[in-house]
């Protein structure tokens, strides 16, 4: 088997800077700074506190959008997922998105 195949499965960091973004009572996007074109996903993760997410453009809230929990569990969204994310914190505690972007 091709190792280079293999290696190509697996995602890995661009080498550009991670980002992360305070959640609090106002909607908050990530800040589209990954300016690498290989850049396809980023690795999301959830701090200090729950959150709601919105992808659709409209306002997060405990009535609408995706509640995201503090598990310790990382996702990986898609570039354009995590560029039209819409965050807003679930309870009366700030809480932090860390955003690594990533390349296959």
């Amino acid at each position: 088997m091709n190792n280079s195949l293999i290696v190509n499965l697996y995602p890995k960091p661009t080498g550009e800077a991670d980002q992360r973004l305070t959640v609090s009572t106002t909607p908050v996007t990530l800040t589209e700074n990954w300016t690498a074109a290989n850049t396809k996903y980023l690795l999301i993760d959830i701090q200090t506190a729950d959150v709601y997410v919105t992808f659709d453009g409209s306002v997060p809230s405990s009535t609408n959008g995706h509640l995201f929990k503090t598990t310790g569990q990382p996702f990986f969204w898609s570039r354009e997922a995590a560029r039209v994310a819409r965050f807003i914190r679930a309870g009366a505690t700030d809480a932090f998105v860390m955003a690594t972007p990533f390349t296959v």
